[in-house]
């Protein structure tokens, strides 16, 4: 059945004329004609309405304006906040359908990061703003049409030498440690359950000591938590970790009750780390490469700043909003504010991948997943990107749906991820790379 047209057509168009000469006055293109079905808390806007469509240059979204009857809530003068001293209300009193005596405002709707893609839902949520006169509208178009430019973030600058320093004083400092490890033992291996008494009686003191995790400054990082063992846990329940913290220049082992899937540091698939059990591993094991210098074109361009270049090198695929993020660009517009962060934390926690592990270590993710029979295929989260408070958070995922590695950008509300040590550069790798 054929959808009805919008009986109102030649009301909005000339209601809506004016803001069209304006926004070609501006270099702004609209188009007149059907809108995109939406929906708010206020209800579902018809599907055969019509308006103008504004593109946005990159693809990122569009915007909709389309002419709606209103009443005021506030007699003139009397305050309000519109520019005009009146207030407009979207609620049952205003209407799509327009009658000869309707007051009309402006109904202006953001569609963001939606591009009118075939495929698309049959309705979108996008809240909608009133505005009252023409040159409210023209200038919330003009400040949404141009934002990717407008609010790009500046990537940080290539610093090659500092961050060799920083590495070469890391993995001095991890060698010193090693050399006269301090290690405090909360039990005696007697003292433990079975299975973690027997891995305690494997703990090699220097190599905890050289690759426990390290703050900027070199030193031991405070709030870190390594799970070294576990005793016969699920990774996705608590249970009874062989953990280590760090207690000034002394790392304290003892038993924790941990949720093993949620730990950033979690050693038990990568044992050479702290067992003198699995002391001789060859770097093919501990590195997934033969030697350090198959390393060394990747990690001289993650030095200077290149790590979608980096990524690359090694196959490994990005999405479109992590590029975007990588050449400073927000996402959409309405997480424009976040960019600058979201920038920073992206550059930051990628100088520290090693893009050629990304394979093996979703392919040990899986390995875990199919263990306890969860459903696999799906990204695992390596970092978050920070800055919002809220339960579904955006994070750095990994799949490798296609064969190939992909990083993408998710939204997860899980605490589950990936241990560092899975895809971040070796700490013996780095000491060999940093002399």
């Amino acid at each position: 059945m054929a959808e009805v047209l919008d009986r109102h057509e030649r009301r909005r168009r000339a209601e809506l004329a004016g803001v069209s000469a304006r926004l070609r006055e501006v270099g702004i293109e609209p188009a007149f004609g059907p809108l995109t079905p939406t929906y708010d808390f206020y209800g579902k806007v018809p599907g055969n309405l019509t308006g103008l469509v504004v593109g946005e240059p990159h693809n990122t979204g569009r915007m909709q304006v389309t002419v709606v009857a209103a009443r005021r809530i506030v007699p003139p003068g009397q305050g309000g906040l519109s520019a005009d001293g009146h207030v407009w209300t979207r609620d049952v009193d205003i209407e799509h359908d327009l009658a000869d005596s309707d007051a009309v405002v402006f109904e202006v709707t953001l569609l963001d990061g939606v591009a009118g893609v075939p495929g698309e839902p049959a309705s979108v949520w996008a809240p909608r703003q009133l505005v009252v006169d023409e040159e409210a509208v023209v200038d919330a178009v003009r400040l949404w049409h141009g934002y990717r430019d407008m609010l790009r973030a500046t990537p940080p600058k290539p610093g090659p030498q500092r961050r060799r320093a920083l590495r070469a004083r890391t993995a001095a400092a991890r060698r010193s440690a090693a050399a006269a490890p301090q290690v405090s033992v909360a039990a005696a291996p007697a003292e433990l359950p079975p299975a973690l008494g027997l891995r305690l009686a494997e703990l090699d003191h220097a190599a905890l000591a050289f690759n426990f995790p390290r703050d900027r400054t070199g030193r031991y990082a405070r709030s870190a938590v390594v799970a070294l063992a576990g005793d016969g846990t699920v990774l996705s329940k608590r249970g009874p970790w062989l953990a280590v913290r760090a207690d000034g220049d002394t790392l304290v082992v003892g038993v924790e009750g941990l949720i093993g899937a949620n730990q950033d540091h979690r050693w038990d698939r990568l044992p050479w780390l702290w067992s003198a059990a699995h002391a001789e591993a060859p770097a093919a094991v501990r590195w997934q490469l033969p030697d350090a210098a198959g390393a060394r074109p990747v990690v001289s361009l993650l030095d200077r700043h290149a790590p979608a270049e980096a990524l690359a090198s090694c196959g490994v695929e990005l999405d479109e909003e992590l590029k975007a993020l990588l050449a400073g660009y927000p996402i959409t517009y309405g997480f424009a504010r976040h960019t600058e962060t979201w920038v920073k934390r992206l550059y930051e926690q990628l100088q520290l991948c090693a893009p050629w592990r990304l394979a093996a270590a979703y392919e040990v993710h899986q390995d875990e997943r199919r263990a306890v029979r969860r459903p696999t295929g799906e990204p695992i989260a390596l970092f978050g990107l920070k800055g919002m408070n809220q339960q579904s958070k955006p994070m750095v995922g990994l799949d490798c749906g296609d064969g190939a590695p992909r990083l993408s950008m998710i939204w997860t509300a899980s605490n589950v991820r990936l241990p560092h040590e899975l895809w971040q550069c070796p700490a013996d790798l780095e000491a060999e790379l940093y002399p």
